[in-house]
């Protein structure tokens, strides 16, 4: 009888295999696309014979990342246009687009868009980092692009703004009366200002993001980049914008018939959609690398904009306690009904009425049809009335939640929460040890393209809860901050969990997949200021090496 032989070892001083708490010395042995065993102690035997030996000598070898919260062809185009965040006026904002439109900036080589009918795209635009702080309007674009399309989504991805070309191809006038849960700014006269809030963005998104399949794959590629770069091996796409789902399954697919998919798809459809087709598509797309995990469904908007739901008045708006971006009603109902059918949900929850809304509607799942095997999840938990935490582990709800969202602003000072919410009732904001007591797990994930999908500012937000500035010293509401043992099995088991795949994902054991990625050092003996200044050498998906860093450059091989 032949010995099968080990495809790949690797050898190294600091292997965090998400069990333990501590990283250890040791040996991953990996055969074909799973785990062949995890060996303690000198792990250079273990790997005599192995095809090929990576020796990570004393850098961190531990889980790929799982990103619980992505909105993948989103953040697909975010890699492919030119980045907002820094711009002080909506006219350094239109200059930046137009640089990058010209194939003079952003960040691709080569605009997006090729001829004058396409989309112009760009990310991060946000009235509060402005010396005037007002909202743009659509003049500022119509200057520089008079015939093309311009979409540009704010940095919460909340709002967009478009130009005027843009408007007309919507259909959208001084007639046209705000869609529910939605604003169209107006100007003195009635006319569009090109902001268009909440729902209203779907006015424009439906025609933006109506991609053909060839620059979805282009887009699904880019992030898939960018993802390799950072470990990060599978992730949860949150297909619902305010028009409906973005990205298509049948592109999803075929991608991952052609062999071409790096990083595992966990779909995320439309709870408000059709739940027979969800389950149609389940059975469809089945394969260990694109699965559809779940439906998703928004309630509530987002703090700094007054528009997520909040059981009592915000501190500087009396009388305003945020709305409802959908039909609550309809949720209601929806909710027990995919639970019937074995699917886990996700509701976006960013104040604390509509978190205790979401859980309320869990219960009621429960109570009707009994536990199952779903597995809810509430988004974002940014606002949680101390109440309702001990729920969550009594319903078996996850949270999952995004820790770069509590450094919203550049310094502590400027962050719009302590405003809007009241010094008091933002000192309990993000409570994630609270959460992770009461639920046992959390799903960590970055919110992409609404914060960049680097992990190592998840987990440096989580265990400093500081902002840029190191600010507010020793942390905001230090009581909730994360370990970093506790960050990284939480951006790696917990997401795992939380999509029930637990047993093949987000620990290294045998007979996991082999998802495995290794930094440039060991994150536990490294200064918490290294954290974010750390990168990945090396990442491994289904036992196959699709990204590695050389001395010379980054040689992605996606």
């Amino acid at each position: 009888m032949t010995e099968m032989r080990t495809d790949l070892a690797i050898v190294g001083g600091n292997i965090f295999d998400g069990v333990r708490d501590a990283p250890f010395r040791g040996a991953v042995l990996i055969r074909g696309d799973r785990i062949e065993a995890v060996v303690p102690g000198d792990g250079a035997r273990a790997c005599e014979g192995a095809a090929r030996v990576i020796d990570a000598g004393g850098r961190l070898v531990m889980p790929g990342f799982f990103d619980s919260h992505v909105h993948l062809i989103m953040a697909g185009v975010y890699h492919e246009n030119p980045s907002l965040l820094t711009c002080a006026s909506a006219r350094e904002c239109a200059e930046a687009v137009k640089r990058a439109a010209d194939g003079a900036g952003g960040r691709s080589s080569a605009p997006t868009g090729a001829g004058a009918g396409d989309w112009v795209f760009g990310f991060g635009w946000y009235p509060v980092f402005w010396e005037d702080k007002a909202f743009p309007d659509r003049a500022a674009l119509d200057r520089l692009f008079p015939d093309r399309p311009v979409l540009l989504v704010d940095a919460e991805a909340h709002g967009v703004w478009v130009n005027s070309v843009a408007l007309v191809q919507a259909g959208v006038t001084k007639d046209t009366p705000d869609p529910v849960g939605g604003e169209i700014l107006r100007r003195a006269d009635g006319e569009p200002t090109g902001v268009l809030l909440e729902t209203a963005a779907g006015l424009a998104t439906r025609l933006a993001f109506d991609l053909p399949p060839e620059k979805e794959k282009a887009f699904i590629r880019s992030y898939m980049r960018s993802a390799a770069a950072y470990g990060i091996t599978s992730i949860n796409d949150v297909m619902p914008y305010f028009h409906g789902d973005i990205g298509s399954l049948s592109v999803y697919s075929e991608m991952d018939r052609a062999g071409e998919l790096r990083v595992r798809i966990h779909a995320a459809p439309d709870l408000l959609g059709d739940l027979d087709k969800v389950l149609e598509d389940q059975r469809r797309y089945g394969s260990d690398r694109l699965r559809v995990a779940s439906v998703k469904a928004f309630l509530d908007g987002v703090a700094s904009t007054h528009t997520a739901a909040m059981l009592e008045d915000y501190a500087d708006a009396a009388g305003v306690r945020g709305c409802a971006l959908f039909d609550w009603d309809a949720i209601r109902r929806a909710v027990p009904e995919a639970h019937r059918r074995g699917l886990s949900v996700k509701l976006h929850t960013c104040g604390d009425a509509s978190l205790r809304f979401g859980l309320d509607c869990f219960e009621e799942a429960v109570r009707l049809h009994g536990p199952g095997r779903a597995r809810h999840t509430l988004e974002h938990c940014e606002v949680v009335d101390a109440a309702d935490i001990p729920r969550f582990g009594a319903l078996g709800v996850i949270p999952s939640v995004q820790p770069e969202h509590i450094a919203l602003t550049q310094t502590f000072a400027a962050n719009p929460y302590r405003t809007v919410l009241g010094e008091a009732r933002a000192m309990h904001a993000w409570p994630l040890r609270s959460l992770l007591a009461s639920a046992g797990a959390l799903a960590f994930g970055s919110d992409c393209p609404v914060v960049d999908d680097n992990p190592f500012l998840e987990i440096y937000r989580a265990v400093t809860r500081v902002h840029n500035d190191g600010e507010p010293r020793g942390g905001w509401n230090p009581a909730e901050k994360l370990t970093l043992a506790e960050a990284l099995r939480m951006y790696t088991w917990g997401s795992a969990y939380a999509a029930g795949r637990e047993h093949e994902l987000g620990t290294l054991e045998a007979g996991k997949f082999a998802d495995i990625a290794i930094m440039d050092r060991d994150l536990f003996a490294a200064s918490v200021e290294e954290i974010r200044e750390a990168r990945v050498d090396c990442t491994i998906m289904g036992g196959r090496v699709v990204f590695e860093r050389q001395q010379s450059g980054v040689r992605p091989m996606v």
